[in-house]
């Protein structure tokens, strides 16, 4: 029996292509029909079916330097995001979420939404890791900077209750890898809260690595064990971490915003029992105040 091979990159290729046109396809289209089940960052007015919205915030952050290091670092950042019809442009973090859903920097394009299923497509750009700015990692080889793809498709199990799933790519070909994402998320309504100001989320999220994704970022090869005391270590394609997560927004009055978020990570498996990682388990969490325009 003769077996028809596709190049990868044949068929990433495609993908990149599908990609932008959607992202082209939501820059010519203003309106769509109803989106069901979905909120706004900047919490537009309620009859507006596809707002037009911006706005900026700053935020104080604390995670660990990589995944598995003993160290965590502070960082101030500014955080973007402007929404124009099914397009949204941002550096992610809390304050881009649309519903409440972890959000990632880039640009992205609704691409279907019905009142329980929707479609996102996105593009945006990866810098990689330069292993020579942490010094537990100096020596070891570094992750290369690309253009990422990602596919999302989201599933509304109950009102308050939604089921994500993403592929992210490597769409430029510089040999990153590709990883999956499974999310649960609850949608946080307690009585004592006020849901006009308030917009709660609380999940729980595993990860996938390609073997080549897997070891870029977790692994030790001939060289790196020739220049570091890493022994050498390689990794298979599989999950590599899990993480539980909340994220919180409360409007103030005004155009005013507060935001922030708090996870706690751990890695499982062979990336835990890589030679690299020292501290498989770790928190992170942000805070911020941002202004809606």
């Amino acid at each position: 029996m003769h077996v028809v091979s596709v190049p990868s990159a044949l068929i990433k290729a495609a993908a990149c292509a599908l990609l932008a046109s959607h992202l082209i396809a939501a820059l010519a289209q203003g309106e769509e029909p109803r989106v069901g089940g979905s909120s706004s960052t900047a919490a537009p007015d309620p009859g507006s079916r596809w707002p037009h919205i911006a706005a900026f915030g700053l935020s104080l952050n604390n995670r660990p330097t990589y995944p598995g290091s003993p160290d965590s670092k502070w960082s101030a950042n500014p955080n973007v995001v402007v929404q124009w019809g099914r397009l949204t442009l941002s550096n992610g973090g809390t304050l881009a979420s649309r519903a409440g859903e972890p959000a990632e920097s880039g640009v992205t394009a609704e691409v279907l939404s019905r009142d329980r299923f929707k479609v996102r497509a996105a593009l945006r750009l990866d810098e990689g890791r330069n292993s020579s700015d942490i010094p537990r990692l100096r020596g070891l080889h570094d992750t290369p900077g690309h253009l990422q793809g990602r596919l999302q498709v989201g599933w509304r199990l109950h009102d308050q209750w939604e089921l994500l799933g993403a592929w992210r790519m490597d769409l430029s070909g510089r040999g990153a890898g590709d990883s999956a994402e499974v999310v649960v998320l609850h949608d946080w309504r307690p009585e004592f809260l006020n849901h006009h100001r308030w917009r709660v989320s609380a999940g729980a999220a595993a990860q996938w690595r390609s073997a080549r994704q897997a070891n870029l970022v977790h692994g030790v090869d001939l060289v790196d064990a020739s220049r570091t005391a890493f022994a050498v270590y390689r990794l298979h394609a599989g999950f590599t971490d899990a993480r539980l997560f909340a994220n919180w927004r409360y409007s103030l009055d005004g155009p005013w915003v507060a935001y922030g978020s708090v996870s706690a990570e751990t890695l499982v498996g062979q990336a835990a029992d890589s030679p690299i990682t020292v501290k498989p388990r770790a928190g992170a969490f942000s805070v911020g105040l941002g202004r809606r325009f």
